[in-house]
């Protein structure tokens, strides 16, 4: 016979080891965001978070194209991936990742339109050896011939498989679409890479990126009376000129380019069994009054997974889509609107015309309160969500302040979500997510719908927006 020894007496009622735990209630608190230094180029966001002995430093060099017109999206795109592989001139090539990440640490560089941007994450106990390397490899960064071809390499291939997932290839059409003849619509070819060479990589980093206005966002085990030496010591001199502000695009400049397009539906033709019908609408910008009531019809309509219109409409009541949904981006002076459905070739049509019916002045007219009320609080419910992690934190701060938010933007947040009405979604449908006001892309075989859908223009995925 087999005998079980017991941590507690078999008398002992279930639960009683744990009785008189005591759970402290959840308690919420905006984080205390400091803002260090005085520099105008350099903005400091500071938020201690001594939980776990690690730190985290990112800085975002706003140096991309939307502020550099000069510079091709190419050599922005190379970029990170060749300073990765590159490392510093101490520690060239794979010798620096090979050194960092013998300390546990973690490093990413990232390159958009607006900004090229580093993060570094380290042990505490590791701070002087983290110094500098990090001092290395922002300041004696080593841009080599074997990492530049490396990278190169990887991004020619990505190059060349971006077309496989028609839904991907939809939304860069459409952001093409509606960023026509903007920097913001160009996206890096093969021909525009075979032209860079590793010292125009080089010449980008040195004479823009280096220079750039700079967020910096630091955070994790630190001490506020460290964190000024420590950056003295690793970022590079600030450059005191160029770009202070991106492209600008206006909600009303967007909306007269597509209007002036001539057509209403884009067939980008794509072999496959599947199309893509998305939907793009052009809206105001981040800080513009109807931004809460947009939040909420969209996800009425289709940001709010299965309990949205197009998930029951589209998928469960007629079971036309693989996936439905909608979402807005904002920018600091604009919006783009996104209602995206993946459907068999077979029933492209079908959902075209399904997903303009929801996308009418009906449907809007017939939210109910009860609808509203949900919205809102499936919203409120996840506005936590926004705190729990303290990077994020920073990363939506910085990104609050070059959307010029209110200085009480999230305070007020739950506040203004709670005041929309039912006639404030009706006009916000009517003006931002009728039919009528939204231009089509569909990706996959042209064939299904091209002869049927009138006002239409058919390209190939790698042809220029018309």
């Amino acid at each position: 016979m087999i005998s079980f020894l017991f941590p507690f007496r078999t008398e002992t009622a279930p639960g009683d080891f744990v009785k008189d735990v005591k759970i402290p209630a959840l308690e919420f608190h905006f984080p205390k965001i400091q803002e260090l230094g005085a520099d105008p180029n350099t903005r400091i966001l500071f938020l201690p978070n001594s939980e776990f002995p690690l730190k985290t430093l990112e800085i975002s060099f706003y140096a991309g194209p939307s502020y550099f017109p000069e510079i091709e999206c190419e050599l922005s795109d190379i970029l990170p991936e060749a300073w990765k592989k590159g490392g510093s001139k101490a520690h060239p090539g794979q010798t620096f990742a090979e050194v960092w990440e013998s300390y546990g640490s973690k490093m990413r560089v990232h390159a958009d339109l607006e900004a090229i941007t580093v993060t570094f994450s380290w042990l505490s106990r590791y701070d002087k050896e983290s110094k500098t390397l990090i001092a290395e490899f922002l300041n004696q960064p080593y841009f080599g011939q074997e990492a530049f071809e490396i990278s190169r390499l990887q991004l020619s291939e990505q190059i060349k498989r971006r077309n496989d997932n028609i839904a991907s290839l939809a939304g860069r059409k459409a952001m093409e679409l509606a960023y026509k003849g903007k920097i913001r619509g160009k996206f890096s070819s093969a021909a525009g890479l075979d032209k860079l060479t590793s010292d125009a990589v080089f010449g980008y980093y040195s004479n823009y990126v280096s220079k750039a206005r700079k967020s910096v966002l630091v955070t994790g085990d630190w001490k506020e009376d460290t964190v000024s030496s420590f950056l003295n010591e690793v970022l590079p001199a600030p450059g005191g000129g160029g770009k202070k502000e991106s492209e600008f695009l206006p909600q009303s400049e967007l909306e007269k380019n597509l209007k002036s397009l001539g057509y209403k539906n884009l067939v980008v033709d794509k072999g496959n069994t599947q199309n893509v019908v998305l939907f793009l609408g052009i809206g105001p910008a981040h800080n513009d009054p109807d931004f809460y009531a947009i939040q909420i019809l969209n996800y009425i309509v289709g940001g709010g997974g299965f309990n949205s219109y197009f998930m029951s409409k589209i998928r469960s009541d007629k079971g036309l889509a693989y996936s439905s949904s909608s979402h807005p981006i904002f920018e600091k002076d604009h919006s783009l609107l996104f209602f995206m459905t993946q459907t068999k070739s077979q029933t492209a049509l079908e959902v075209y015309d399904l997903m303009g019916e929801i996308l009418s002045e009906k449907t809007f007219h017939r939210i109910t309160e009860e609808e509203l009320k949900n919205a809102k609080e499936a919203i409120q419910n996840k506005f936590i969500f926004l705190f729990t992690d303290s990077l994020e934190i920073l990363r939506n701060e910085a990104r609050f302040r070059e959307h010029r938010m209110p200085k009480d933007y999230l305070r007020i947040y739950r506040d203004k979500i709670q005041a929309v009405t039912l006639e404030d979604l009706k006009r916000a449908g009517k003006t931002y997510f009728k039919r009528d006001k939204l231009t089509a892309v569909i990706s996959g075989p042209k064939a299904v719908v091209l002869q049927t859908l009138p006002s239409s223009k058919a390209i190939g995925p790698e042809d220029p927006i018309p």
